[in-house]
């Protein structure tokens, strides 16, 4: 049995994924008093809830809504924080069991039993911090089950009444027989009544959410490197860990509804377990790169572009892929104001630049570092299950000699965004090479093998992996012909016109298409030295590779090869272009909800704002335009907007060299509550296109669910609140959908966020919640802060627009999405490292590895592979496509035997999800439904003009074998206790 009787909002892929651990039931509470009511109406208290449309009936669970939640029914409560009356039977004088018998029997037999499907009904006989005696409780409770039953005997009323357990009540209901209602969406955003939506916890505590997924990532890399580096017993490090990991999950912690001193007691344990495992990850890089066992690897504080280690004139990095396809991403560290030269792990050249660290980060008071510079380069294709290492050393300092910034204060006035409709070309922006590898309807094709000796040729590297969209026309580059700033080098800025406008023509992907004086076409030639009066423009991303500065550019756009962004007249973002010829209006702009202050205003009938419940004042959002300030910095890898809108609120947009999406940095705090009002802060991002009122986000992560503004799926909402009332929870993704342009805009954040679209070509995000309410009554107000003063919270959102019909693009996104919050980590060697043979030691070393041998096929993720005992280990397998994404099938099939380098794997069984039961051995219970379910929620979801198709039932699909392969459905993970043997690898620190 599954059980959540004190959470509040209930997941549609969390029952998926408990159906596939084995439960045969979730008991659940609360949920919408408005979802209720409609429930108790229709008698659908206990109903079947199917978890995922694509793997169908196996993630069908029996779901039980508790009527009184976990507590006992009104009037029978014993514990010591009640007032009910104890039940007497010894006093004639004071004796009430009789009346007391006679109400319960009313009660349950009137109050409940109505509205559920058998004749069997389940009391909850509990309340919150109730058994502290629990000696009152029971001793009241036999007398209840006693009186009871000795009065249904004398009066034939057929009333039985007894301890029991969930389980025994689900047998009880299932022997019953019952036909049950049906339900395939989930139950947010959940509604205490028509003034109280608890959406605020989907945001609150933005740093305890983003430390989750962070101890996520480490506690995967420790399981992987454990086995895979066969290190000596770590179980206690293990055991501690997963306990926090799994107290962090726990529905106070993870929603921030706890005192501070709550919250930096988790923060702590936290913080020591993911230290702690650095050690394992110490152990682990040494063996497997064949160095010192002294050599330390530390974790930086790069969320605030801090790191002692990166300020040394030489040092190395490693960073570590968890994930099984090879994974590309920049790389930032803090350093001075230097000429440093980056190489790889055969002491090749890396094209690198620095850049100024946002001024935001640099006025962090406690901020313990004197870098102000980031040396930024695109670590490209790191392994999959494995490591490279860069070396760093530096040259020479650099003298910077200008800074152009644009500040305008802010007159109340309404920054208007263009919206244009241009034809759009139907070049992809995505390689589907390969898409079809390994899916089991397709042509058979051998499984391909790499050889991960030389990672150098990558071409046999990355053959067949979709990494990233291919640029269908030329770089964009600046006509003012900016200039690297180095030791000896002034910028000299040619003016731009401000009536210049972006033509949809300049980035046409057609061949035949005229470069226009935005767009100047590349030269195979190298770019001669730039005199500083010479009109001849150069782009800094061609320089030479010693020369990495950057520029702060007039221009009115930053670009690579796949995106430009333009600004207005105001250094504001106006729009963006893609390179085949997509045009988009994009506005990106800080709001803040002032929160509700009800006691204030006598309104007695309304629950404070706090943790858990988000309700404005005002629906109105008040933008964050004190000023606008904005600085346009140009290099060769990356391009950024620093933009600043208040004291407060701060964004930097980049578009890296060879990344097909935009990032946006954020840094938000202290936010001001001196005028006495709490503040629910969040970016909106503004768009020209029409999604109809409907939007889309992630389950945990996995599958997506259709959202329709002011509506929910199976009731009518009563007096809801639009703005509370429309957000959902974030974990990973949320997008809109424009049928009519063909155009997908989606944003994935790095932390649980609330989401929403209140208006048409609107996507908002909410990334911190200061309020001085609290609706618990503990005084648990939401008002975080640090050294005295409100808290900085900086996080990132990454944007990426694309054809909504584009098959391969939606696989990027997946993948993309796995990238994000499974992101590869740097750890950085000590300051000075070997001293000053540093590079000939380092380059003696192993600097590039990886676990795998043979690639797994598109769409598959290894989910886990860990310690099981000493002769097996667990290993899980997961489909993250979703049908909606497959051409075909989407069907893949897997050889397990030769993946990996080390082990060589000689037998596998297969058992449920969570691993405790082998899946020969299970046997999910079938249950009678009134209706059908559809084939696709997302797809039927607000059609009324489209019949409904309803799902066939799918077989359970857990065929095959080491030798024919594993198949895999759309969305399926399959789990395995895997006999293996190790391959040249002993036990211990050393290979």
């Amino acid at each position: 049995m599954a059980w959540q009787a004190d959470v509040y909002g209930h997941s549609r892929e969390i029952a998926s994924l408990l159906a596939q651990m084995g439960f045969d039931g979730l008991f659940i509470n609360p949920i919408s008093f408005d979802d209720e009511l409609d429930r108790m109406r229709r008698k659908s208290m206990e109903f079947l809830w199917r978890g995922s449309d694509d793997l169908g009936a196996e993630t069908d669970i029996y779901t039980h809504k508790l009527f009184d939640g976990y507590w006992s029914p009104p009037g029978f409560c014993f514990g010591s924080y009640c007032d009910d009356p104890l039940l007497i039977t010894s006093d004639s004088v004071f004796r009430n069991i009789d009346e007391r018998v006679d109400l319960f029997i009313k009660s349950i037999l009137h109050r409940q039993a109505p509205y559920y499907s058998t004749r069997n009904v389940m009391v909850m006989m509990g309340q919150r911090f109730g058994y502290y005696d629990a000696s009152i409780w029971f001793a009241n409770v036999d007398k209840l089950i006693n009186e009871v039953n000795k009065k249904s005997y004398e009066t034939g009323a057929n009333i039985n009444l007894y301890y029991s357990t969930p389980a025994c009540y689900l047998k009880a209901v299932y022997d019953s027989n019952p036909t049950l209602d049906t339900k395939q969406d989930d139950f947010f955003p959940m509604a205490y009544d028509k003034f109280s939506h608890a959406t605020g916890l989907y945001t609150s505590r933005p740093t305890i959410k983003y430390m989750a997924r962070e101890g996520h990532v480490y506690l995967q890399m420790a399981k992987q490197l454990q086995v895979l580096a066969r290190l000596w017993n770590n179980d206690q490090l293990f055991e501690e860990f997963q306990w926090v990991m799994g107290a962090f999950q726990d529905h106070n912690i993870i929603t921030g509804a706890m005192h501070d001193y709550v919250k930096e007691y988790y923060t702590d344990r936290m913080y020591s377990a993911v230290q702690r495992s650095t050690l394992l990850l110490k152990q682990a890089f040494n063996k497997l790169r064949r160095s010192s066992q002294s050599n330390i690897y530390y974790r930086c504080s790069f969320n605030e572009s801090s790191c002692a280690n990166t300020e040394s004139p030489q040092f190395f990095i490693v960073i570590y892929n968890p994930l099984a396809w090879p994974v590309s991403l920049p790389a930032r560290l803090p350093v001075g104001n230097h000429v440093y030269q980056v190489y790889g792990p055969k002491l090749e050249k890396i094209n690198s630049s620095i850049v100024r660290i946002p001024g935001a980060i640099l006025a962090i008071p406690e901020r313990a570092a004197t870098a102000d510079h980031e040396l930024v380069f695109m670590a490209e294709n790191v392994p999959p299950l494995g490591f490279r290492s860069y070396y760093i050393e530096r040259s020479r300092t650099r003298d910077v000699r200008s800074t152009i910034i644009k500040k305008i204060k802010n007159k109340n006035k309404k920054y208007l965004i263009r919206q244009v409709n241009p034809k759009m070309a139907d070049d992809n922006l995505i390689n589907d090479e390969d898409y079809y590898y390994d899916d089991v309807t397709s042509t058979a094709r051998t499984a391909n093998r790499i050889v991960y000796g030389d990672f150098g040729r990558h071409k046999n590297y990355t053959d067949g992996y979709v990494i990233t969209p291919r640029p269908r026309n030329k770089s964009y580059e600046s006509t003012t012909g900016p200039e690297i700033i180095d030791e000896t080098t002034e910028i000299k800025i040619t003016t731009i016109d401000d009536t210049d406008e972006v033509k949809q023509g300049n980035l046409s992907a057609e061949t035949t298409a005229q470069p226009s004086s935005d767009a100047v076409p590349e030269s195979d030639q190298e770019p001669s030295a730039v005199e500083k009066d010479s009109d001849t423009s150069t782009d800094p991303r061609r320089s030479d590779m010693d020369n990495n500065g950057y520029v702060v550019s007039k221009d009115m756009f930053i670009s690579n090869k796949y995106i430009r962004i333009n600004l207005d007249s105001t250094r504001k973002i106006t729009n963006l272009t893609l390179s085949n010829n997509v045009f988009l209006a994009l506005d990106v702009q800080f709001y803040y909800y002032a929160s509700d202050k009800p006691t204030d205003t006598g309104r007695t009938d309304k629950k404070n704002p706090g943790v858990y419940l988000f309700r404005p004042v005002d629906s109105n959002p008040i933008p964050i335009l004190d000023f606008i300030e904005t600085i346009v910095y140009k290099t060769r890898v990356v391009e950024e907007i620093h933009c600043a809108y208040s004291d407060y609120v701060s964004f930097v947009a980049r578009l890296y060299t060879d990344l097909p999406y935009i990032e946006v940095d954020w840094v938000v705090g202290p936010v001001p509550v001196e005028d006495g009002w709490g503040k629910d802060v969040f970016l909106r991002y503004t768009t020209d296109l029409g999604n109809d009122g409907a939007f889309y986000t992630d389950a945990n992560g996995r599958q997506t669910l259709k959202r329709l503004r002011n509506l929910r799926a199976t009731y009518e909402p009563v007096n809801m609140d639009a703005i509370p009332g429309n957000l959902y929870p974030v974990t990973s993704k949320i997008y809109i959908e424009d049928e009519q342009k063909n155009l997908r805009f989606s944003i994935f954040n790095d932390r649980a966020q609330g989401g929403t679209s209140l208006t048409d070509g609107e996507l908002d995000l909410m990334i911190i919640r200061r309020i001085l309410t609290d609706e618990t009554g503990t005084e648990m107000n939401l008002n975080e802060t640090e050294y005295d003063r409100g808290l900085i919270v900086r996080g990132k959102h990454i944007l990426y627009a694309t054809k909504m019909n584009h098959k391969p693009n939606m696989i990027y996104e997946k993948r993309l999405a796995k990238e994000i919050s499974l992101e590869p980590k740097v750890l950085v060697s000590e300051y000075g490292g070997y001293g000053p043979y540093l590079k000939s030691k380092w380059l003696g070393e192993t600097n590039e590895f990886s676990a795998l041998k043979k690639k797994l096929p598109l769409g598959i993720h290894l989910l886990s592979i860990e310690q099981w005992n000493e002769a097996t280990v667990l290993i899980r397998l997961e489909n993250y496509l979703e049908k909606s994404d497959a051409i075909r099938s989407g069907i893949k099939r897997v050889y397990l035997r030769d993946v990996f380098v080390n082990l060589r794997i000689r037998s596998i069984a297969e058992c449920a999800l969570g691993g405790n039961v082998w899946l020969k051995d299970w046997s999910p219970l079938r249950w009678n439904k009134k209706t059908e379910f559809m084939r696709s929620f997302n797809e039927y979801y607000g059609r009324s003009n489209t019949s409904t198709v309803y799902a066939d039932e799918p077989r359970m699909l857990s065929e095959g074998s080491l030798e024919k392969g594993l198949t895999l459905r759309p969305q399926q993970i399959r789990t395995f206790v895997v006999w293996f043997d190790y391959v040249d690898l002993k036990l211990g620190n050393v290979l």
